[in-house]
């Protein structure tokens, strides 16, 4: 039996997905080789180009797809658990050896690519706020006005000892980040 042609797409594109994340991990920088990716996704480079016209369309989609994996947004019911878990898993993708590589990587990105960050962050941070939404819904918090900057003010600290500081990343610092946070709109 055959598989459906939309199952069989989605293969080819987690496995583009895969391979450019391979080639970022690779070369250490989101200024790709579609024929590379091509390559290790076992595909012609047309493919590539029918679903993403542009490699920063590319490049995009593959960095979306990995934090949405390796960021998942919880679902407790709880607004401080919920919370602490996104940052555990903060921390976890910015100190593995991949999320490192990306951190580089988008340091050093050129200009057409530097341009995906504000996208891409901004379909974190939504993502992410709908925690605090939620919260909202089931009567924990008020409303927050600004609730994806209330996540960014969790994250941000995380980022920053991971790229600007080095120091380590304690159980004890996430949760003074998730009480900083609370505190923001309590």
């Amino acid at each position: 039996m055959t598989e459906p042609s939309h199952r069989r797409g989605k293969i080819v594109d987690d496995k583009i997905l895969a391979s450019t994340i391979a080639v970022i991990e690779e070369t250490g920088t989101l200024s790709i080789k579609v024929g590379r990716v091509a390559e290790l996704a076992g595909v012609n480079k047309t493919t590539i180009y029918r679903r993403f016209p542009k490699r920063e369309d590319l490049v995009l989609a593959a960095l979306q797809a990995q934090a949405d994996t390796s960021i998942p947004i919880p679902d407790s019911g709880n607004l401080r658990e919920d919370l602490l878990a996104i940052a555990i898993a903060v921390r976890s993708s910015v100190v593995s050896p991949l999320g490192r590589a990306l951190l580089s990587a988008s340091a050093n990105a050129s200009p057409e690519l530097a341009e995906l960050r504000p996208a891409f962050w901004s379909r974190r941070f939504s993502a992410a706020a709908d925690v605090v939404r939620r919260a909202h819904l089931r009567g924990e918090c008020g409303q927050v006005d600004d609730p994806e900057l209330l996540v960014e003010l969790m994250a941000a600290p995380i980022h920053f000892r991971a790229t600007q500081i080095g120091t380590e990343i304690t159980d004890d610092f996430l949760e003074l980040q998730v009480a900083r946070a609370l505190g923001a709109i309590t």
